[in-house]
């Protein structure tokens, strides 16, 4: 009787541990396009679990997301440069390999993983590429009759409010820096700040508005026939364009474009780490690429670089001097504010 006793509770213990896993719930911070209800509703079904999602539409919100003490995440995707910044903020927690067994899909241009400084560090993997794309611009082919070989494009009073810009400091200041021939467009010196923000007013001067995600932009690209937009969240936009019936085209100038590399990361907070694990593979899927491929004109990391990309100047992200002080910049200039209220306001901003 006694044995049978203890081999009830051993049972019990077993199932309950198992049920409280099946029940968990998944929070994930995410970018539109890359957790479609379909797809989320396919990995509740398969693993007995509830998926939660918060959409963010720039660096900014994902900051402040993750910082959010009274909201926890179990998992983010975010740029390869954010990865970096949350690795040495001891944010983020290493990626068993083991569990992501799709990782075998990826293609050679992102591994070995552990050599893959955008997405390890002394060889931990933190990341899992997931899109990438170039941000490239965008052109109208019936009102731009010949690609523009430059960003100065932007800042040219031929387009004068037949810009349609991003709006997002960290970015925004990045292709500043590109215009300005700047050494490394990630890491401004002082000395250059007030030539940026001098920049940033006149791309706010020229241009018509600034969206925060690709239907806005698709939007208001179509409803004020604009001319040229900056395509921060990639070929997406394009393809969203496209779809809309716009004849639209993309190009790499001849500065080369920023370029990001999207991954799936674990937040150190959180408590389904295997849930977690779960998820990421299952999103390297090759049914699950095809599907984000197909519907929304994202990057897949299991297909190798066409030629044309290989060719390409690709600039990838990497972390920046200060991004506290480039979203303050960058606020101040979306306000209105005159050059001398900028850099009073971004020293305001200073640690």
């Amino acid at each position: 009787m006694k044995n049978k006793l203890v081999y009830k509770a051993i049972l019990t213990i077993a199932f309950t541990s198992v049920k409280s896993e099946a029940n968990s719930e998944l929070n994930i911070l995410s970018w539109h396009g890359y957790t479609d209800a379909d797809v989320v509703s396919y990995f509740e079904d398969k693993y007995n679990t509830k998926i939660n999602i918060t959409y963010v539409t720039n660096d900014k919100q994902l900051r402040n997301n993750i910082e959010n003490t009274e909201q926890t995440f179990d998992i983010v995707v975010l740029n390869s440069s954010e990865l970096k910044r949350y690795i040495r903020l001891n944010s983020i927690l290493p990626i068993d390999i083991s569990k992501v067994s799709n990782s075998k899909w990826l293609s050679e241009q992102f591994t070995p993983l552990r050599r893959n400084t955008k997405t390890s560090q002394h060889g931990t993997i933190y990341g899992m590429p997931f899109t990438y794309s170039s941000m490239g611009m965008i052109y109208h082919k019936d009102r731009v009759k010949t690609p523009p070989s430059s960003w100065n494009a932007f800042w040219s009073t031929t387009y004068d409010k037949k810009v349609l810009s991003y709006d997002g400091g960290t970015h925004n200041t990045s292709l500043a820096a590109l215009v300005l021939n700047l050494d490394d467009p990630f890491n401004i010196p002082n000395t250059e700040q007030s030539n940026i923000a001098e920049k940033l007013i006149a791309l706010r001067d020229n241009s018509l508005t600034f969206y925060d995600s690709v239907e806005e932009a698709t939007q208001l690209f179509n409803q004020f026939e604009m001319s040229l937009m900056f395509a921060n969240f990639g070929r997406q936009q394009l393809t969203s364009l496209q779809k809309s019936g716009a004849n639209v085209a993309y190009t790499i100038p001849t500065e080369g474009a920023l370029s990001w590399l999207d991954c799936w990361a674990i937040l150190a907070d959180t408590e389904h780490s295997e849930l977690a694990h779960q998820w990421i593979n299952f999103v390297l899927e090759p049914w699950v690429q095809l599907e984000i491929t197909q519907r929304h004109g994202l990057q897949s990391p299991l297909a190798q670089f066409s030629p044309d990309t290989q060719q390409q100047k690709l600039i990838w992200l990497t972390p920046v001097e200060s991004p506290h002080e480039r979203e303050a910049m960058w606020d101040a200039v979306y306000s209105g504010k005159s050059l001398e209220k900028v850099m009073e306001h971004t020293k305001r901003a200073k640690p």
